[in-house]
C-alpha cells in the first residue's frame, strides 16, 4: 500500500523511527513517502546544506521526502518550542494536503502532539486513515520535563490530546503501561496496540565492529549515552559518582550526548571535583556502535516519576542490541525488559546510594558474568525487539486498519448504492424494451456466422467478490489448432464479432444482469474470478461497489490502458462516486461508442491476463497523465 510517514524529525536528525523504518516498509513492497520538517534537532540549528523555504523535495536511500517550513528551535524556552511545533503543524497540514500523493494510510510519529493536528487535517481532506504512534504521554511528559507547569494550560493540552486520539484510526504505544494509561483515559483497548521500539541496528550491529573505549585504561567504564535533560534526572548519577570515588574507585562515569541540561551538569561535576566523571561531545548515530561496544556497562536513568514507570527510554533497546550489560535505574516497564532479558542490574532511580551499590555489583560480577549479560541482552533484542519484528507488527496493524477502513466505507455507501441500484433497474428495463430490435439483429448475426450458443457466459466477481454469470453476445469462434487447442483471441475474433465490439452491441445482454441486480450501469468492469487473490488491498477496493457495464476506465482508454492504469481509475471512481459522476460517465460512454474509441489495444483483441502488479497503483498525477494520455480525474470537469 501507499504509506505516508508524518514526523517532525527525520534523517539526518537522529530518530529510530526514521529512514530505517521507511526502508523496512519499502522492502516489504510498500510505497513509502515521508512528510517532515527541515532538520534542526536537537540543537535547534539547521543542518549544513539546508535552508528554510516553504518546501523542498529530496530522496534519501530511495525514499521520497517532502520537507516543509518550520521555526527551528529546541532550547528551554516554552515559547520557542511552541513556535517550533506549531509552525511545522501548519506547514504539514497545508503542504501535506496539497503536495503529497494520496496515501492509503498515514503513519504519524508523536511527539509533539501538534503533529496530530496535521495528521487529522490530511486525513480529513484526503479521506485517509492514520495510525498514531505515541512515544511520549502528553501532557504528563510536558509537565515532568518542566516545559509547562501552568495547570490550566496542561488541562487544555490534555483535551487537545483526547481530540487527536479520538480522530486516529488506530494507536500504537511503546509499552503495556502506556496502553493501560490511555485505556483509563477512555480509549478503547482494541484501538491500541503495543509495539516495542527498536534501535538503529545498522549502526549498532555492524559485522566486524571494533570497540572504541572512552574510559581510561584499567577503569570500569559506565556509559550514559543520549539526551541530558530535566527528565533524565542525572544529578542523582553525579551524586552516585561522588560515593563511588571512595567505595568503587575503579568505576568511571562517562557521559556522551547533548541536551538542555548538559552544560549545567558538566559545571556541577567540576564543582563537585568528580575526577571519575567525564563528558564527551555528541556523536552521529553511525559512530555510536563502537562507542557502546567499548563500555563495560551502559546506564539508563530517569527521574522517579509515575510517568516513567510506564515508559521505556529508547536507549534501552540500543543498549540491549549493543550486547553490553545494562544498569537500569528506571522503575516499571523498562526494568521488566531488562529482567526478562537477564541482561543487567536494576536499581532505584533518584537514589545515589542504590546506583552506587549497583555499580559495585557490576564491577564484582567479573568479565565472564558481564559477557553473559551482554549476550543475553542481544539475544533477547533479536527475538523480541528487532526492527524486523517491529516492522512486521506495524505491517499487521496497517493491514488491519486498511481492511477496517474498506469495511466502514462499504457500510456508509450502502444506502446510496441502494438508490443507485433502483435507478439502474429502471433504466435497464427501459433499455431492454427500447433496444429490442438491436437484440434481434445481434442474435441473427451471431447465429448465421457462429451458430449456437448465441450468448457468451462467464462467471465474474460482483460486489465484494460475489460471483455471478455475465452475459454478452459471442464475438469469437471456437476455432482450434491441429492439436485441438483454441487459437489466440485475435484469430478467433470474427468480422461480426469485431462489428459487435466496435458498436458495443455485444454488451447489450448485460442489461439483463443489471435487471437481476448482478451489476450496475456504471462501475468498475467485472474481471475474472482468478484475479481476486492477485489484487493488492488497494486494488481490491474496486469491489466495494457494483461492477458496471461502463465505467471511468472505459471512457478513459478501455483496453488501450495498462492494468495499473485501469485500477488507478477504478479506485478513483470508488472513492469519488456520485450520481452526477455516473450520469457524466454514461453520457461520455455514448460519445465513445459513437466514436468507437478505446475498444482494443494495438497488440491484443482482448486485454492480456492480469498476473499481479509490481508498481504502486496510486502513482503521481503527472506521471499518470503523461504516460497514458487519458483524462486524469483531478483535471476532469466532472
Amino acid at each position: 500500500m501507499k504509506i505516508l510517514i508524518l514526523t517532525q524529525w527525520f534523517e539526518p536528525e537522529g530518530t529510530f523511527k526514521g529512514l530505517l523504518f521507511a526502508k523496512q516498509l519499502k522492502s516489504r513492497g510498500h510505497d513509502v513517502e515521508v512528510l517532515t520538517g527541515f532538520p534542526n534537532y536537537p540543537g535547534g540549528k539547521l543542518y549544513p546544506g539546508y535552508r528554510i523555504r516553504p518546501w523542498m523535495r529530496e530522496t534519501l536511500d530511495g525514499i521520497n521526502v517532502l520537507r516543509v517550513a518550520l521555526y527551528p528551535s529546541h532550547d528551554k524556552s516554552g515559547l520557542h518550542r511552541a513556535l517550533n511545533y506549531l509552525s511545522f503543524c501548519l506547514s504539514a497540514a497545508i503542504f501535506g494536503t496539497a503536495l503529497v500523493r494520496k496515501p492509503d494510510l498515514i503513519y504519524v510519529y508523536h511527539p509533539p502532539i501538534t503533529v496530530g493536528f496535521a495528521a487529522a487535517a490530511i486525513s480529513f481532506f484526503r479521506r485517509t486513515p492514520f495510525v498514531y504512534d505515541i512515544q511520549d504521554l502528553w501532557p504528563d511528559t510536558v509537565a515532568v520535563s518542566g516545559m509547562m507547569s501552568n495547570r490550566a494550560a496542561l488541562n487544555i493540552l490534555g483535551k487537545v490530546c483526547k481530540f487527536v486520539y479520538a480522530r486516529a484510526t488506530h494507536i500504537t504505544v511503546l509499552s503495556p503501561g502506556f496502553k493501560n494509561a490511555l485505556t483509563l483515559r477512555g480509549i478503547a483497548p482494541e484501538k491500541i496496540t503495543v509495539i516495542y521500539n527498536w534501535c538503529d541496528e545498522t549502526s549498532l550491529k555492524t559485522p566486524g565492529l571494533i570497540a572504541t573505549p572512552l574510559g581510561r585504561p584499567g577503569r570500569f567504564g559506565l556509559l550514559f549515552a543520549g539526551m541530558m535533560g530535566i527528565a533524565q534526572g542525572l544529578d542523582s548519577v553525579l551524586n552516585a559518582a561522588k560515593i563511588c570515588q571512595t567505595t568503587v574507585p575503579i568505576a568511571e562515569f562517562l557521559f556522551i550526548g547533548g541536551g538542555v541540561d548538559r552544560a549545567r551538569l558538566e559545571a556541577k561535576a567540576n564543582e563537585m571535583h568528580l575526577d571519575n566523571v567525564r563528558f564527551f561531545p555528541s556523536q552521529p548515530m553511525h559512530a555510536m556502535g563502537p562507542i557502546l561496544a567499548g563500555a563495560d556497562a551502559l546506564l539508563v536513568h530517569l527521574k522517579d516519576d509515575p510517568l516513567f514507570r510506564i515508559t521505556i527510554p529508547s536507549k534501552t533497546q540500543a543498549y540491549l542490541a549493543a550486547g553490553r550489560p545494562v544498569l537500569m535505574a528506571v522503575h516499571g516497564d523498562a526494568a521488566e525488559l531488562v529482567k526478562s532479558a537477564e541482561s543487567g542490574i536494576i536499581c532505584e532511580p533518584d537514589d545515589p546510594q542504590s546506583i552506587a551499590n549497583a555499580v559495585r555489583k557490576l564491577v564484582d560480577a567479573g568479565p565472564e558474568r558481564l559477557a553473559a549479560m551482554g549476550f543475553a541482552g542481544r539475544d533477547f533484542y533479536d527475538k523480541n525487539l528487532s526492527v524486523a519484528i517491529g516492522t512486521q507488527k506495524f505491517a499487521q496493524v496497517f493491514d488491519r486498519v486498511a481492511k477496517s477502513t474498506v469495511s466502514e466505507r462499504r457500510r456508509q455507501a450502502g444506502p446510496r448504492l441502494w438508490i443507485k441500484m433502483c435507478l439502474d433497474r429502471a433504466v435497464a428495463l427501459g433499455g431492454l424494451i427500447i433496444f429490442s430490435p438491436f437484440f434481434l439483429l445481434a442474435t441473427f448475426l451471431v447465429w448465421i456466422t457462429m451458430g449456437r450458443p448465441i450468448l457468451f457466459r462467464q462467471v465474474r466477481p460482483g460486489r465484494f467478490g460475489k460471483p455471478f454469470t455475465l452475459l454478452k453476445f459471442r464475438t469469437m469462434s471456437n476455432r482450434c489448432d491441429d492439436n485441438g487447442n483454441l487459437l489466440p483471441d485475435a484469430h478467433r475474433l470474427t468480422r461480426v464479432g469485431q462489428f459487435l465490439r466496435s458498436t458495443s452491441l455485444d454488451e447489450l445482454p448485460q442489461l439483463w444482469n443489471v435487471l437481476r441486480g448482478d451489476i450496475s450501469l456504471v462501475g468498475p468492469r467485472p474481471l475474472l474470478m482468478e484475479y481476486l487473490p492477485r489484487y493488492s488491498t488497494k486494488q481490491a477496493s474496486r469491489h466495494d461497489v457494483m461492477p458496471g457495464i461502463t465505467g471511468w476506465a472505459q471512457i478513459n482508454g478501455r483496453n488501450s490502458l495498462s492494468w495499473d492504469e485501469k485500477f488507478f481509475l477504478d479506485i478513483w471512481y470508488v472513492e469519488h462516486w456520485s450520481l452526477t459522476l455516473d450520469i457524466s460517465i454514461l453520457l461520455k460512454t455514448m460519445l465513445a461508442v459513437l466514436k468507437r474509441t478505446g475498444i482494443a489495444s494495438a497488440e491484443h483483441a482482448t486485454m492480456p491476463k492480469f498476473t499481479g502488479s509490481k508498481v504502486p497503483v496510486s502513482f503521481s498525477d503527472e506521471n499518470a497523465s503523461n504516460s497514458t494520455g487519458y483524462s486524469h480525474p483531478s483535471k476532469s470537469r466532472i
